[in-house]
């Protein structure tokens, strides 16, 4: 099998060749890297009167063997998602000042150039939210965008740790949708505050001679300065050699999923963001909660989760185990990752009613490969609905997840197992699991 020769780019009109430049120069696709390759290839595709196919990306882009091209393989419809997101972003950022925009319809890989209405050819350039903010009200304004809603939430806990992260907002027009679905309607139109909770990592320092940082330190069982005092009583020579830096860190993860979650948003309600580390019971009863991060970040919520699951971690974070039948499921994330080599994490995902009346929802994984995968399965509406259907619509339930990966990228998230929750059985004081955490 052979690639069709590139044909020429001068073909297009000028509009979409100045388009095309300006999203070139923006940034938003990344210095280098397959987004950019992508995009660079489809910009010279869509000059020629016949788009490329599926198995000719592949081959031209990823570089995939003949054989492996003709094979059913997500990565090109994957890349392609994320392209027209990339493209959403940067209109929700940039505006069309010149009354058009790029776009790749659905089912068709090319790039074509429309024309926006006139109130978004007026939209100019949004200022990125300063990063010292702690807490958003969101209130009704003309125009409002959810990429500034995401962007938002993600300068509040992200604090300069994820960079460019406002760039990854969902489109407004799924907003509506997503809101009226079963899984999200109580949480979206609730009136209680909405809390989300992201999941952070403790660090301390390891020094030599008690001046020279050594290397940084994150210990599962150590997660805050109180933390680490307690565990120098019973170690007192740890005061010498170990120490706090005063910091917190989140997974790259949480900033996907948080933007995947941006249109569940109403305008109007007031939205507050946390660390995980820094959720009060008192907020555990009042607001309504979702949870983004990894297994190993929940925090205050591990026990509520897992007391009544038919879940629980293995000897690690990376092992997942269903109680029910006793099979253990093993991220392979952290080793294959780094390769071209696909791969298998395992993503988590629980919902239920609070002690207060108030909804919990528990957006999770082993790795950030499944926390991503899991997030675009519970957002976006085609992926959604298959999982409704797994899960049978129940209104309290939990769900594993395996997301299929590739050098950090999740290509696929279907639902293993589902199971439904008695969620006052979760607060009465029922007897619980007997819940244990790995320690590393």
């Amino acid at each position: 099998m052979t690639v069709t020769p590139a044909e020429s780019i001068n073909a297009l009109d000028a509009a979409t060749l100045a388009e095309i430049a300006r999203v070139r120069e923006s940034g938003v696709l990344g210095a280098s890297g397959r987004l950019v390759e992508l995009f660079n290839f489809l910009a010279t595709r869509s000059a020629g009167s016949r788009p490329p196919k599926e198995a000719e990306i592949a081959l031209a882009v990823f570089g995939k063997a003949d054989s492996e091209a003709m094979r059913d393989d997500p990565v090109a419809r994957v890349y392609i998602h994320r392209l027209r997101k990339r493209l959403d972003d940067f209109y929700l950022r940039y505006g069309t000042p010149g009354g058009v925009r790029l776009d790749i319809p659905r089912g068709d890989y090319r790039i074509v150039c429309t024309s926006r209405q006139k109130d978004a050819a007026e939209a100019g350039p949004t200022d990125a939210p300063a990063l010292d903010v702690v807490e958003a009200t969101v209130k009704p304004e003309p125009r409002k965008r959810w990429g500034l809603i995401a962007a938002g939430i993600a300068a509040l806990v992200l604090g300069g740790n994820i960079t460019a992260w406002a760039l990854l907002a969902k489109p407004a027009a799924e907003a509506p949708q997503l809101s009226e679905t079963g899984l999200w309607t109580d949480l979206a139109n609730s009136a209680r505050p909405l809390l989300i909770v992201v999941g952070d990592y403790y660090m301390f320092g390891e020094y030599e001679e008690r001046v020279k940082l050594k290397r940084l330190v994150r210990d599962f069982t150590i997660n805050s300065k109180e933390d680490l005092v307690h565990s120098q009583h019973d170690n007192p020579g740890g005061f010498d050699q170990y120490s706090d830096v005063a910091m917190q860190y989140l997974p790259a993860s949480a900033a996907y999923a948080l933007a995947d979650l941006a249109p569940l948003l109403r305008e109007g309600r007031h939205v507050q963001v946390v660390l995980a580390s820094e959720l009060t019971p008192e907020r555990l009863k009042s607001d309504d909660i979702i949870y983004v991060g990894l297994l190993s970040g929940l925090g205050k919520l591990r026990d509520p989760v897992f007391s009544q699951s038919r879940f629980a971690l293995g000897e690690s974070y990376d092992q997942i185990i269903d109680r029910k039948t006793g099979k253990m499921y093993t991220s392979e994330a952290f080793r294959a990752a780094p390769s071209d080599q696909m791969y298998r994490d395992y993503g988590f995902f629980s919902t239920f009613e609070g002690p207060g009346g108030n909804r919990i929802a528990i957006l999770s994984g082993s790795r950030d490969t499944a926390v991503m995968g899991v997030a675009e399965a519970l957002t976006q509406m085609d992926r959604l609905a298959k999982v409704e259907k797994k899960t049978g619509n129940a209104a309290d339930f939990e769900a594993l997840f395996e997301v299929k990966g590739q050098k950090h990228v999740n290509l696929e998230a279907q639902v293993l197992a589902s199971y439904g929750l008695d969620s006052s059985t979760i607060w009465s004081g029922a007897p619980a699991n007997v819940v244990s955490y790995p320690k590393k």
